[in-house]
């Protein structure tokens, strides 16, 4: 079972019991009030020519007090101030720190993707060339990811194919009068 749990159901059943330091809190500052009461019904029971002055040394006392719970009173609050302040501060820094980096990856993928967007652009283009021209130039084209041998193979890759026979030097028409890409690419 959570201890969380049982602290919570104590403090439910008794509001004076601390949660956080398993002790009662409210209840010794009752007591505190209780016994000045308790000493002032007593005073004024008590005969004498001094009833009064111990009276004013009584609440005197009960003021000191009072005043020195408030002062731990006012410190507890300062120290819960400051110590809220100091996580929202580190919470804030670490958010900050967060966003610029999900800016600062934002960005980077951003980049990636005009790259790839040209990419893509200049190998349209080298489709193209090859449509209209029957050959390949990538003159004025910029690659930024895609290589040579992305686009026609490697050079052994090429080599092994013009030992077979598989390279057709020229291109030819079909007889719907379009042009097939041949295998041919002349790089200039």
């Amino acid at each position: 079972m959570d201890p969380a749990a049982v602290d919570c159901e104590l403090a439910e059943r008794d509001p004076g019991m601390c949660v956080c330091k398993e002790g009662p809190t409210l209840d010794i500052l009752k007591d505190i009030q209780r016994l000045y009461e308790e000493k002032l019904e007593q005073l004024d029971r008590a005969r004498g020519t001094t009833k009064l002055q111990h009276q004013v040394d009584l609440l005197r006392s009960w003021v000191s007090d009072l005043v020195g719970q408030n002062t731990l009173l006012v410190r507890a609050v300062e120290e819960l101030e400051t110590e809220a302040t100091t996580k929202l501060m580190m919470e804030r820094q670490k958010n900050n720190e967060v966003v610029s980096e999900l800016r600062a990856e934002c960005s980077a993928l951003r980049d990636r993707l005009v790259r790839k967007d040209s990419d893509l652009r200049g190998l349209l283009e080298v489709l193209r060339r090859l449509r209209e021209n029957d050959k390949c130039t990538l003159s004025g084209i910029q690659f930024f990811e895609v290589t040579e041998s992305d686009i026609f193979g490697s050079v052994e890759w090429r080599e092994s194919k013009m030992e077979r026979g598989d390279w057709k030097p020229n291109s030819y028409k079909q007889e719907t009068n379009k042009y097939k890409i041949s295998r041919h690419y002349r790089i200039t």
